[in-house]
């Protein structure tokens, strides 16, 4: 992904042996919802034969990505294993470091805690949160160049890592917003200075630790 200038489209290069592919120029934020609709118009880049489609936007702050996925044997894991980007701000193609993108169900107790990690919660909030059964958090953690988690930090950047997905018939459509800057190692963010090259690559399917338990029990028996 080459940047030309803070208002100029990038290169970009999504997964093993693809070419170049531009990042269209994105004149206001991206609405993060899991909609494909704010890329209509937007050429999409094929992977297996339309299993898989990705594009790129960017604009000053965040690097914007769209991966749409079509093939249901892709789709049988992957919102237990989420969805991983990783980044090489030096364009090779290597995993420098990735981000996690993951949809976690929350119990209230866990929400809260959650949630007293960010600042204080008013026990008439916490209340109210006791009487759902539970919460949905869109979660972002940040990897290792060998998949290991790191440690959280608080990013003080204007617009942090997120992402939304949603199913869009036999499709399923995934959002993800990527700042630009990046505070630290332990920060989610592109490091990329002007006209650098940077390497995107999405990851996948898999088991879960949930999954590798419950087989390792099966064995057991």
């Amino acid at each position: 992904m080459r940047c030309r200038s803070a208002s100029e489209p990038w290169r970009s290069a999504a997964g093993a042996g693809q070419a170049g592919v531009s990042s269209a120029w994105a004149g206001q934020p991206v609405a993060i919802d899991g909609l494909s609709q704010d890329w209509a118009g937007l050429p999409l880049t094929d992977w297996k034969k339309d299993a898989v489609s990705y594009a790129f936007r960017n604009d000053g702050e965040s690097l914007y990505a769209l991966l749409v996925i079509r093939d249901a044997k892709y789709r049988s894991s992957i919102e237990g294993t989420g969805v991983t980007l990783y980044l090489d701000a030096k364009g090779a193609k290597s995993k420098a470091y990735g981000i996690l993108f993951k949809r976690l169900r929350l119990g209230p107790e866990e929400y809260i805690a959650h949630l007293e990690r960010l600042g204080p919660v008013s026990e008439d909030d916490k209340a109210g949160i006791r009487r759902k059964a539970g919460f949905y958090l869109f979660h972002h953690q940040v990897l290792d160049r060998k998949g290991k988690p790191v440690a959280e930090v608080s990013e003080a950047l204007s617009r942090p890592a997120v992402f939304k997905f949603a199913s869009e018939g036999p499709a399923a459509v995934y959002e993800f917003s990527v700042p630009l800057a990046r505070g630290s190692d332990l920060a989610a963010g592109l490091g990329a200075a002007p006209g650098a090259s940077v390497a995107v690559g999405f990851e996948w399917g898999g088991q879960t630790e949930e999954m590798k338990r419950a087989a390792a029990k099966r064995l057991r028996k």
